[in-house]
């Protein structure tokens, strides 16, 4: 076959290969529809109905205030944990840590943001908090405030937690293990659920936004 030939061919096949994967999608999309049940069965809970989160005010791990507007035009991954966790926490960040490598391979991560809000103000400072979350990506936000504002911003997010001491110095923290999706307009859609597969976090969150956008 001479050059001519291949040249005119090679835009056709491109052309074929493009119309195949649309119809291929539409195929997929018409007849396995994303519906709340769905994502429920595939280790993502959506809300029948979005929960708006109510105003705040915390401390980053920079020491700056910060408001609900954090929560503007971006989509949050939200992780109640904290810094002397012995295993729960360091584990769930790290899953989050290859989900969002898993964005930036995709090119899709400039519209997600990732913020650990410690449930142990007593003990991480800003400055902890900012080693920590640096340690999984510099990009990750770290959060803190005072009891009464963590607790109320903890309850519109359906987490649960609280103090048990194992001696008189020392003490841990028993808090939900899920991680919190809350939508760019600033709602709470649902939450992924354990055991975490970055692969699949990367799915469920890419059908989540198909579902909510119909």
């Amino acid at each position: 076959m001479d050059n001519t030939r291949i040249k005119i061919l090679l835009p056709i096949l491109a052309g074929i290969s493009v119309l195949l994967g649309t119809f291929l999608f539409y195929l997929a999309f018409v007849f396995n529809p994303i519906t709340k049940e769905s994502l429920r069965n595939d280790s993502f809970f959506v809300y029948d109905v979005p929960i708006h989160i109510d105003d705040f005010s915390l401390t980053d791990h920079s020491g700056d205030t910060v408001t609900q507007d954090l929560l503007a035009n971006k989509w949050t991954l939200v992780f109640f944990g904290y810094t002397f966790c012995p295993d729960i926490c360091p584990l769930t960040m790290a899953s989050i840590r290859q989900f969002y490598d898993l964005l930036e391979t995709n090119s899709a991560v400039n519209d997600v943001q990732v913020a650990m809000i410690s449930v142990d103000p007593n003990r991480d400072t800003p400055e902890k908090l900012a080693s920590y979350v640096g340690f999984f990506n510099p990009a990750f936000i770290g959060l803190t405030g005072d009891y009464s504002s963590l607790y109320s911003l903890s309850r519109q997010m359906n987490v649960a937690f609280s103090y048990l001491r194992v001696d008189d110095e020392n003490y841990l923290v028993t808090h939900n293990g899920e991680i919190m999706l809350i939508d760019p307009e600033g709602n709470n859609v649902g939450f992924f659920k354990a055991p975490y597969q970055p692969e699949l976090m990367l799915e469920n969150f890419q059908a989540v936004k198909t579902y909510l956008s119909k």
